[in-house]
């Protein structure tokens, strides 16, 4: 039995002091996934990335926060640009 919310978190790439948090609640019959930014240290959200509903597996609302975060991170990257 697994106790939740369940974070994971992820490695970003040219920031040292952030990282990708995702966050997996089971919520009835459901599965929800929070997407945040967060300071690598505090653990504060540094920005909020979205909320993923409605997902019937914990494994399919992480592989979906992930890609959504990583979507973000894209589009972010070519704003920069």
């Amino acid at each position: 039995m697994t106790d939740y919310p369940v974070e994971k978190y992820i490695e970003l790439e040219n920031n040292p002091y952030l990282l990708g948090r995702i966050s997996v609640h089971h919520i009835h019959d459901h599965f929800n996934a929070e997407v945040d930014i967060i300071h690598r240290e505090s653990h504060k959200i540094f920005k909020h990335v979205t909320i993923i509903y409605h997902q019937y597996s914990p494994e399919e609302a992480l592989i979906t926060g992930i890609q959504r975060l990583r979507t973000f991170l894209e589009l972010f990257e070519k704003k920069m640009k």
